[in-house]
């Protein structure tokens, strides 16, 4: 019996053994596994966050994005809702912090909702950069953007205001009534108005939700509803294409005369290029979408790794851009019949 037990014992011994050594292959297979995996999730990854999916401005920023994701070798995740949901975006920016990106860059559609989950982002080390829209008042890093909204809606006012002689009535039209790059280019607008040109009226001012046929069918009111209007200043990108397209059906209609509604503000060049050809608009502000969204890849890519942000810095396929605090300009450009072709977006 005692023998028959040192058997079972010995045998018991050596499988205690081969386990041993078959569970040390195993960690050790898994360990290699897992370094492949950290190998492979060792790629950086930063989430563009537009304000909404669609629009052809918002496709030339993702151009620009993606461009700058394969250049720097980084992943870019280019997403938003399909309408300019502020509640979806956040839910969006919430997803990707979980799954644990190293960079956000957001367009906000309510300048004041995005805070919280900004602070959150601080708290777990995720850098925020704002670009197209800017979330001052927020724990974002920086802002990428073609000018200051004060700027801009200080120099579409000049252009409108020339156009009209210093006189008569403009309407507004935005994409939104809550974000800050249409609020703040709007109130700038309005203070250069009462301050040099106070027979310039604004009758209203009417919102699309970066909807092109809804910002067609505000042009259209805007024509019937106020039958002496000089003006319309497009302050986003789906204005200004919209007003031209009712402006010449008004004509075509016999409703208004060739050339008693003069179009300015902001447009994507591609999308107001026949309407600047044949005189329906004469010029008009603009700036590269995509070289937006190429250079907050860039910045959030230079935050992660810790280089500096310097006024005059040169970003590839964007150009010198200028640093004032946590603002990153690329500066802006007129469209007229001359160049609009010279645009490649």
């Amino acid at each position: 019996m005692k023998h028959i037990t040192k058997i079972l014992s010995a045998i018991l011994i050596i499988f205690l053994i081969a386990g041993c050594s078959t569970q040390g292959q195993i960690k050790g297979d898994t360990g290699k596994d897992d370094k492949s995996g950290s190998s492979n999730s060792s790629k950086k990854s930063f989430f563009i966050n537009p304000k909404s999916i669609g629009p052809a401005y918002w496709s030339a920023a993702e151009k620009g994005a993606k461009k700058a994701g394969k250049d720097l070798g980084v992943e870019v995740i280019y997403n938003a809702p399909s309408t300019t949901d502020s509640s979806q975006q956040i839910n969006m920016i919430q997803d990707m912090l979980t799954r644990q990106v190293n960079g956000i860059g957001v367009a906000p559609n309510d300048p004041t909702a995005v805070a919280s989950v900004f602070n959150t982002a601080k708290e777990q080390g995720v850098n925020i950069v704002n670009w197209d829209s800017d979330a001052p008042e927020t724990s974002r890093d920086y802002y990428v953007g073609p000018s200051t909204d004060v700027e801009l809606g200080k120099e579409f006012i000049k252009m409108a205001a020339e156009k009209i002689n210093g006189k008569g009535k403009l309407a507004f039209m935005v994409a939104s009534l809550s974000a800050q790059n249409q609020t703040e280019k709007v109130e700038a607008a309005k203070e250069l108005l009462a301050e040099e040109y106070p027979d310039i009226e604004v009758v209203t001012t009417v919102s699309s939700d970066d909807d092109q046929q809804k910002a067609f069918e505000n042009a259209q009111n805007l024509i019937s509803t106020y039958p002496d209007l000089n003006g319309i200043v497009g302050f986003a990108g789906a204005e200004a294409p919209a007003a031209a397209q009712a402006v010449e059906r008004a004509i075509s209609e016999g409703k208004i005369k060739k050339g008693q509604i003069t179009i300015t503000g902001f447009a994507v060049p591609s999308l107001v290029s026949k309407y600047v050809k044949n005189g329906t608009i004469e010029e008009l502000v603009t700036w590269d979408p995509t070289k937006l969204g190429y250079g907050t890849v860039y910045v959030l890519n230079a935050l992660s790794n810790g280089d500096k942000i310097e006024d005059g810095m040169e970003i590839p396929n964007v150009g010198k851009v200028t640093v004032q605090d946590q603002l990153i300009l690329i500066g802006t450009e007129v469209i007229t019949k001359d160049n609009v072709d010279d645009f490649d977006f």
